[in-house]
């Protein structure tokens, strides 16, 4: 039966979801693996991965046994006993400075690790010394008393990036804290710990000389995120129900599915990706919005990165777009200061770009999906107040009909709208055509009938963009006007390339095909010719 009200959505309670019947992909296996490790642990993944849910897993296994976990993989394997679980979760520490996070975290220490005989030897001038009141509580404990699971560790120094002096304070009350956790190891059978990003200045890694990472490892490759094999068990009739929703059939959904949410890949020992969890769960919750950006939506311009970008004045997005991003292999392994993360690395952490292998040595950097690649122009519109204005967005509302009617000068007024709202008269992007592209591509409302698409690969290149309706494939291709040359030369050019490259012939040939050249002056700004030629 497909019920909407199965899917975990927002839902990072293990117990939560066990006992509400929902679906829960079970992932207990790797759990198990996990669990049974004797090491401390460190594992990274980007927001809405799932994190959250995983620590919770833990908790319950550890805290309340099999309790959870009828039915499930794990049941036939675990067979260790149960322990007190101090349960950190750094995010709910981000809105509070310095000195506030110092009675936060000592309260927290005090409600995870005390008992009622060893809380009431601390007063409220004990508070300001965290590290001294774990000092206190692990010291009398016995070994092995405790698990310990940190979620979103770098929580509270990412959202400080833009106050150096607030920042330098909540990292050294953290070193101390992972100073004071190393100090009495032994009082744990179990840590584990979740982020985002490496920071090389927190002792969690100098301190945790043995600190086992991994976020990039084989074999917890897909531990979070949704396999195309779990979508096949656990959700098929969902995609069935979207497919009736949609108008499509199942196979379309399927494709449109792997094309706009999979494709994060988290190890280089192999190649199999996994998709967005939460993206996935909202479509199947709204199948009659479509293919949504549901990412970003979501929050998209994650905090981090805009942190990032209030400190990095000079980093452009732009120039991460559409460009073959290599590096060494080594320094995806690396840990760095966190108000310098090379913005590659960055962006890869932050998952908008994932890892593909190139050779042994060396990583190509790669948009997983649709769903990130068309964050990533949202987020550069957004960081530069490049928001397009109410009146083009209604403009927009009206393309598919004027892809429909063949309508191209009305499809042109629509682009200017949206160059003209985007991009100040000091503006290089006209010195790029991929830019001029992406920045109208961007502002395109992707819905169920009308499917924007960019470099679409054929046998002989890759279109600049492609617009799908249910009657209609336009295939767009810009051209700017450079030096010494008249418009009408580029238009010649550009119709060259759609034709020669056969840009549009699969796979929408059972629609009509119209390939448009569009001109585009760096002096006006504007598109100033179009040509539209039918194919069928």
């Amino acid at each position: 039966m497909c019920d909407p009200k199965r899917l975990p959505l927002g839902r990072s309670g293990f117990s939560d979801i066990r006992q509400n019947h929902m679906i829960y992909v079970d992932k207990t296996d790797f759990v198990a693996k996990l669990a049974d490790l004797r090491q401390p642990i460190f594992f990274s993944r980007p927001r809405r991965f799932g994190k959250s849910l995983l620590v919770n897993t833990l908790h319950s296994l550890f805290a309340h046994g099999l309790n959870d976990f009828h039915g499930l993989a794990l049941e036939k394997i675990w067979n260790d006993t149960t322990y007190h679980v101090a349960h950190f979760d750094f995010s709910r520490f981000t809105g509070k400075n310095a000195s506030d996070f110092k009675y936060a975290l000592s309260y927290k220490i005090l409600q995870e690790l005390a008992t009622s005989d060893t809380s009431s030897q601390f007063h409220e001038q004990h508070f300001q010394y965290p590290d001294l009141i774990l000092d206190k509580l692990l010291a009398s404990a016995t070994s092995n008393a405790f698990v310990l699971l940190i979620d979103e560790y770098d929580a509270p120094i990412t959202h400080r990036l833009d106050k150096p002096h607030e920042l330098d304070d909540i990292i050294a009350i953290l070193n101390d804290f992972y100073a004071t956790i190393k100090q009495y190891s032994d009082k744990f059978r179990f840590i584990f710990i979740t982020g985002i990003t490496r920071i090389s200045h927190i002792s969690l890694f100098s301190t945790f000389n043995n600190l086992l990472d991994l976020s990039l490892s084989k074999e917890f490759n897909t531990i979070l995120g949704f396999t195309k094999n779990d979508l096949q068990k656990y959700f098929k009739i969902y995609s069935k129900n979207a497919a009736t929703y949609l108008q499509m059939t199942y196979e379309e959904v399927d494709s449109r599915l792997e094309q706009y949410y999979d494709g994060f890949q988290f190890s280089l020992e192999t190649e199999e990706t996994v998709y967005n969890p939460w993206s996935i769960l909202n479509f199947y919750a709204h199948p009659s919005d479509g293919f949504y950006n549901y990412w970003f939506a979501s929050g998209g311009f994650s905090t981090l990165l805009m942190q990032y970008l209030k400190v990095n004045k000079s980093f452009n997005l732009l120039n991460y777009h559409d460009r073959e991003i290599f590096i060494e292999k080594y320094k995806i392994f690396d840990r760095y200061d966190i108000a310098n993360i090379p913005s590659n690395i960055l962006l890869l952490q932050t998952g908008y770009f994932t890892l593909r292998k190139e050779t042994e040595s060396i990583v190509r950097l790669v948009f997983p999906n649709t769903e990130v690649e068309d964050s990533m122009l949202r987020v550069f519109l957004t960081a530069n107040n490049l928001e397009p204005s109410i009146n083009s967005y209604h403009k927009l509302q009206n393309l598919e009909k004027f892809i429909d009617d063949k309508n191209l000068q009305e499809i042109v007024n629509s682009f200017n709208a949206i160059l003209n709202d985007c991009v100040s008269n000091n503006a290089n992007i006209f010195e790029d055509e991929r830019s001029i592209r992406d920045i109208i591509y961007a502002a395109i409302p992707q819905n169920i009938s009308l499917q924007k698409i960019k470099e679409r690969e054929t046998a002989k290149g890759r279109s600049d963009l492609e617009l799908v309706t249910r009657k209609t494939n336009m295939v767009i291709e810009f051209k700017r006007i450079k030096q010494n040359r008249d418009a009408r030369a580029s238009l010649s050019e550009a119709i060259r390339q759609i034709e020669s490259k056969r840009y549009g012939i699969k796979p929408f040939n059972h629609r009509s095909l119209y390939r448009v050249a569009m001109v585009v002056s760096t002096q006006d700004k504007l598109i100033l010719q179009e040509f539209c030629q039918e194919v069928f």
